[in-house]
């Protein structure tokens, strides 16, 4: 999660500040967050499921033990991690921070509606694969597939759409010298490699019907197949973004199916999209809030017919051209310094400076061995002759 302003304030200063001001801004988003807890088992099939699954969302927000390390980063680009305990786990819990280990970061109510939407869909009879548009590590997509898994669907495919190297490239547009495209594209936390995130599936005993999307929207998410989708799940938190989703899934999102948005209350690009695509298609079912971010609404309306051509395989898509707003990034994860670490390293700046400067000035002394006593003499002459 970004700071905006941090010019006043050193970077690991700006880090510890970060919480506060996330619970200021969203304080009743943690008031709301459930407790970080799973239900325990019993001895009948459903019992069982229930407890795979909170535990497994647990699991995915790394919250199944006592701590867990969250990610912040300032606007000028330094990225730092520390430690939540006790009471700060809430703030995982409510999706509000970057988790450093955990797969996930939507928090666990969005997590407990999404596993509600696909178990709705099957309960309901409603026809179509599942789909998530922007996935980072995985974790949304792994719990709906996990979920398909428990009910016996799995015969259902599920997509995952993701460049799998961050945001592309763009220049800043924004009027009051901030831009929301920009900053996440400058952010290689948020760049996480396909490989990384098939071996996260596989971890979990989760690579059955997966079909794996690699490239930016603008590249894959048209050359999709003609697919009914039961669960379309757009986070591309960006206006371009969130309006390519909609504009491609939405048509096919079966009757009765659900259309998810992660970021649609707190960022005002993703909103804007989602207000102009419904205005625009007369779309009048309504849009239910989640927690403090995420939003979802169910269609009523029918889905337009789907074309008779032939399907694209899965090996066919995710093949994006090259352009100036997609230059791939490095595989190598980047190493996130704890905010003890940054904080020492400020110290050492401030030391350095204070040698350098004390270094310059017995310089000075050597090149004119009277500068010393002389500004002793008219300091002492100042002070009327005291010493």
């Amino acid at each position: 999660m970004s700071l905006l302003d941090t010019s006043a304030d050193p970077p690991h200063v700006a880090a510890d500040r970060l919480l506060q001001i996330i619970e200021a801004r969203f304080g009743d988003g943690l008031e709301e967050a459930r407790a970080a807890t799973a239900t325990g088992p019993t001895a009948d099939a459903e019992g069982l499921r229930s407890a795979y699954l909170t535990l497994l969302k647990l699991c995915l927000c790394d919250l199944a033990g006592t701590t867990t390390t969250s990610v912040a980063r300032t606007i000028d680009g330094a990225v730092m991690s520390r430690e939540l305990a006790d009471g700060q786990l809430r703030f995982r819990a409510a999706g509000l921070d970057w988790p450093l280990h955990g797969l996930t970061m939507v928090g666990l109510a969005r997590l407990d509606d999404l596993q509600a939407c696909v178990e709705s869909v099957i309960r309901d009879g409603i026809e179509g694969d599942l789909i998530e548009a922007g996935s980072w590590r995985g974790g949304a997509s792994m719990l709906m597939r996990a979920t398909l898994n428990s009910l016996g669907e799995g015969d259902r495919t599920l997509w995952v759409c993701d460049s799998f190297q961050g945001f592309p490239s763009t220049e800043a547009t924004g009027q009051d010298g901030y831009d929301l495209d920009a900053d996440l594209a400058n952010c290689d936390f948020l760049a996480v490699p396909l490989e990384e995130v098939k071996a996260n599936f596989a971890r979990f005993g989760l690579t059955g019907n997966v079909n794996f999307v690699p490239g930016f929207f603008e590249d894959t998410l048209p050359q999709l197949p003609a697919r009914r989708w039961a669960v379309a799940r757009l986070d591309g938190d960006s206006y371009d973004a969130t309006r390519l989703g909609l504009e491609v899934l939405y048509p096919n999102v079966a009757e009765g199916g659900y259309v998810v948005i992660d970021d649609y209350l707190p960022l005002e690009d993703c909103r804007r999209a989602v207000d102009d695509f419904r205005r625009e298609r007369g779309i009048t079912e309504p849009i239910e809030a989640i927690d403090w971010s995420g939003a979802r609404w169910r269609k009523t309306s029918p889905p337009e017919p789907l074309p008779d051509t032939p399907e694209p395989t899965p090996e066919g898509l995710g093949v994006p051209r090259l352009t100036a707003r997609s230059i791939p990034r490095p595989a190598a994860r980047q190493r996130i310094p704890a905010t003890e670490e940054m904080a020492l390293r400020h110290e050492l700046g401030e030391l350095r400076a204070q040698l350098h400067a004390a270094q310059d000035e017995i310089e000075a002394l050597r090149r004119h061995p009277l500068r010393g006593p002389r500004a002793w003499a008219a300091a002492r002459l100042r002070r009327g002759g005291r010493a």
